[in-house]
């Protein structure tokens, strides 16, 4: 029987959230809002799009893909946050002990008859068993989530014609179907609306228009933006289509650059731009992952002055502190009208921990001696330069679809 657009979620473990208090005593401990901290952490530790194909007795068909499943989609977590080499030498538990480190998993579709199953599944794992097992073998992990990056793939075909908007452009489909949402960095793509296509242009985003990509991506709420092109060759005698990968990340830190190459039967095309979307996607993640790896067996400690000018801005502290999944304890000495003193302590060292507290908008300095300062940072979001398109710019938004009828990029 097949369940068509099913998406069915079920909980393995009920957690409910956790009251925000606060407390202006001395010495007391800090309960910071677990929403925001669990939702990054539950991001990192999820594993989407995991397919199961199994055969045997129809009564337990879907258990044996369950167990199957979580045990791919583990694999694929592990992959994610430590480094490839020691994921792959790891022997992992049990699937009974596997089953207890799920929160919750999705059936996102699914097809069975009396002796086949074949499904597709989301699962989610509590971070605290994958860290402890990875600790307990001495293998570093990275769990900060970045904020959004707005990926922008472009197409130049043999003749060197490049497209970003509108179906030429054959590289979106395969990145919309490969971009993950739910990982160390988040991705997402446009939409392909007449807003984005005069707002920037291929030409454009290849010269690293920084404007026009800032303005795309605050469109999206993203804070970066991966321009990635691939290029096609003629293809030869033999039939090999070879493709050229050039993927440039426009950060708010730093610009970096990925360039790769991969070949293949012109006849399989569209593997290879999946192929190119593979590696570029592993690039982006890699970047991240070395330079956010810690030791779940350490831990360091601070006291943390945090000057406040209201109220309100102590609670939006309190929430954006939530969201650091490297945060592991947190006790306020004393709160007054002007300023709170907190002593933490979390997973890495300094640095890491200020790249952790950036990715909230909260910036860590005056580090000396177990010592510092945390302070909010203006705005949220991109940090690439944004501008407003003017009306008399050739490329100013009309009433008139640059590309008539162009279908919406899947999410």
């Amino acid at each position: 029987m097949a369940f068509p657009g099913i998406r069915w979620v079920i909980r393995r473990l009920c957690r409910g959230l956790l009251a925000a208090v606060f407390l202006a005593c001395s010495a007391a401990p800090l309960l910071l809002p677990a929403g925001d901290a669990r939702a990054q952490a539950g991001a990192v530790y999820t594993a989407t799009g995991i397919d199961v194909d199994v055969t045997g007795d129809i009564a337990t068909l879907r258990d044996q893909a369950l167990l199957q499943g979580q045990r791919l989609g583990l694999q694929k977590v592990l992959a994610q946050i430590a480094p490839a080499e020691r994921v792959q030498a790891l022997t992992l538990p049990s699937d009974d002990v596997i089953s207890s480190w799920v929160q919750d998993f999705e059936i996102e579709q699914e097809k069975a008859s009396a002796t086949h199953y074949v499904g597709r599944f989301t699962f989610r794992f509590l971070a605290d068993p994958v860290q402890q097992f990875l600790a307990s073998n001495n293998v570093s992990f990275a769990q900060v989530q970045t904020k959004r990056l707005l990926v922008l793939p472009i197409y130049t075909d043999d003749t060197g014609n490049s497209t970003l908007w509108g179906p030429a452009n054959l590289l979106m489909l395969p990145w919309g179907a490969k971009a993950p949402t739910a990982s160390l960095v988040p991705m997402v793509l446009p939409s392909g609306d007449v807003s984005d296509s005069t707002t920037l242009s291929a030409t454009q985003a290849l010269a690293g228009d920084l404007p026009r990509l800032g303005a795309l991506a605050q469109r999206y709420g993203a804070a970066d933006v991966l321009v990635v092109e691939v290029k096609a060759a003629p293809v030869g005698d033999n039939n090999i289509e070879t493709l050229s990968v050039a993927a440039t990340r426009y950060g708010r830190a730093a610009t970096t650059r990925f360039s790769d190459a991969v070949s293949g039967d012109a006849a399989t095309l569209e593997d290879l731009l999946s192929q190119s979307a593979d590696r570029t996607i592993a690039w982006v993640e890699g970047q991240v992952r070395e330079t956010n790896m810690v030791d779940a067996s350490k831990q360091s400690s601070l006291t943390i002055d945090v000057p406040l000018t209201s109220l309100k801005q102590w609670v939006d502290i309190k929430r954006q502190l939530g969201g650091v999944p490297s945060l592991k304890s947190v006790r306020l000495v004393s709160l007054t009208k002007a300023l709170a003193v907190l002593e933490v302590s979390f997973l890495g060292d300094v640095p890491q921990f200020q790249r952790a507290l950036a990715e909230q908008d909260l910036m860590l300095d005056s580090v000396v001696a177990n010592k510092a300062i945390l302070r909010q940072q203006a705005g949220s979001g991109g940090g690439l330069p944004t501008t407003a398109v003017p009306s008399s710019d050739p490329m100013a938004p009309s009433d008139q679809p640059a590309v008539p009828d162009q279908p919406a990029v899947p999410q």
